[in-house]
């Protein structure tokens, strides 16, 4: 069986780097096809990829005026009202500028590779190729999805027309399948129908750090992860603010330690840290998450999901996101976790302490957190899902 597996951003493709593996592992052939960002990390995942496209990446594909930006509300809100307030309409001009730039360079390949399957996450080429060459299609979540079935009713409208000229008479496909790495008690509820299987951590590539394996932590250990765009994220005023209410938080914690993986060249610029806290390079979570007993995060699925794999208690601090409000809220539905708006670290800086004290104080969090972790053990490996995708790709 050929797969291609197309991408547009690296955070939501590295959620399907096991699938991709299991399917090489059962003697199938892979080709990841996205732009340079995303070959990058197919490559640094051992999986083959093409390059669609010259450009630098998402980012760089994406030319001024043609990403909408979504308004920082004047008061916050939940997940469901920020995605009902997302400017649909520009980011509909947004999808038909992007499908017209691309689809042609993915269906080119498809063409000539002839796929047997096309499994994607919501990066419209994915589907428009597979219903081109009338090849099944398979959607990847990534993580507690509210907004994905929002941006599949909206995109149908807005890529109607460029569908039916590019040969697709019924307009923008469905998926004929949707997997689903999110176990049920972390899910929306409501969603179009998926097969949900167990996650497998996946964070990047790296080598052991010195610090992370259990024999070598000194008390209670605090990552806190900000995504791969943490450094951008963590400007200084927010960044310190942050050092400084953990530091306090953790004072009465014996040899307490912080782990912040910004790299070590960001001394200068983070000034002096608690003594609690640990500077280091970045390294994958999966590496050493299974020793924390505590993850701050912005609400990034990868994080999220890796966290409650290990049973770790979890404190998101969510940006006004859909997606990052939605991953804190359904966290702290299960009890595994408190949610706190990403603001509250400048403007309730006590509440935040008092949130990472009761994190490792009151072993309800931790219990809760343990029973996802039980419940996401049960689901079917990964390596399950090959066989249903053999059989979706033999019809």
């Amino acid at each position: 069986m050929r797969v291609l597996i197309t991408a547009y951003i690296p955070s939501h493709f590295m959620q399907i780097v096991p699938l991709g593996w299991a399917l090489r592992a059962s003697g199938h052939q892979v080709v990841v096809a996205g732009m340079a960002d995303v070959v990058a990390a197919a490559g640094a995942a051992g999986l083959p990829a093409v390059r669609i496209g010259t450009d630098g990446g998402f980012s760089a594909h994406v030319k001024p005026g043609h990403m909408a930006k979504d308004a920082v509300p004047a008061e916050y809100l939940t997940a469901r009202q920020l995605a009902d307030r997302r400017p649909w309409d520009q980011m509909g001009h947004w999808w038909r500028l992007l499908v017209q730039d691309t689809n042609h360079l993915f269906t080119e390949f498809a063409e000539q590779w002839r796929p047997d399957l096309v499994v994607s996450e919501m990066d419209y080429n994915g589907l428009i190729t597979g219903g081109l060459l009338g090849v099944p299609t398979v959607f990847h979540r990534w993580g507690p999805d509210l907004l994905a079935p929002m941006i599949h009713h909206h995109a149908t409208g807005a890529l109607h027309d460029i569908c039916v000229d590019r040969g697709l008479p019924g307009g923008f496909p469905a998926p004929d399948l949707t997997l689903d790495p999110c176990p049920p008690s972390l899910q929306f509820e409501g969603l179009p129908a998926a097969t949900h299987f167990r996650y497998a951590p996946y964070n990047g590539v790296g080598t052991v750090p010195e610090w992370a394996p259990a024999t070598a932590k000194r008390g209670p250990r605090i990552a806190v992860s900000l995504g791969m765009l943490g450094a951008q994220t963590m400007h200084e005023d927010w960044s310190r603010s942050l050092i400084g209410t953990i530091g306090a938080a953790v004072a009465g914690f014996e040899d307490a330690e912080v782990i912040l993986p910004l790299g070590t060249d960001a001394a200068d610029r983070l000034g002096a840290l608690p003594p609690s806290f640990r500077l280091v390079d970045p390294a994958p979570l999966n590496l050493f998450m299974d020793t924390c007993d505590l993850v701050i995060h912005h609400g990034g699925a990868g994080t999220c999901l890796t966290a409650a794999s290990f049973g770790v208690p979890q404190l998101v601090l969510a940006q006004q996101h859909p997606a990052y409000v939605g991953c804190a809220e359904q966290i702290a539905g299960t009890g595994a976790g408190i949610a706190l708006h990403h603001d509250s670290v400048t403007t309730d800086p006590s509440g935040v302490g008092t949130a990472v004290e009761a994190l490792l104080r009151d072993r309800r969090y931790r219990d809760s957190a343990n029973d996802l972790a039980v419940g996401m053990a049960g689901l079917p490996s990964v390596n399950d899902m090959v066989g249903p995708l053999e059989e979706l790709a033999g019809r």
